[in-house]
């Protein structure tokens, strides 16, 4: 059983190899599973149907110059809305965080 199934997506793992459709189970906020079709009968508590959509890991950027703007936007939306996962501030000389 796993909290997410993502059923037939395009998946790209962020390697640079060539992305391929598969499933991903999804558990405890990880990836625990990618399958190419494993997952057809697995049960979820949430499924998503991806098909004909890419899935990709959640980027790191690791220049942000959010050092004053986490305090009025603590979800830094900028990032988040382009599928942005982790930041690293204070790289900018500007460092009031």
């Amino acid at each position: 059983m796993f909290d997410l199934i993502i059923r037939r997506g395009l998946w790209f793992d962020g390697t640079d190899g060539e992305p391929r459709q598969a499933d991903l189970g999804i558990k405890d906020g990880r990836v625990a599973t990618v399958a190419a079709t494993g997952l057809r009968d697995a049960e979820g508590l949430h499924v998503i149907d991806a098909e004909n959509r890419w899935v990709l890991p959640g980027f790191i950027d690791i220049h942000t110059h959010y050092d004053a703007q986490v305090f009025w936007d603590p979800a830094l939306t900028p990032s988040c809305f382009h599928g942005v996962t982790t930041v690293v501030a204070g790289n900018c000389g500007f460092t009031i965080a």
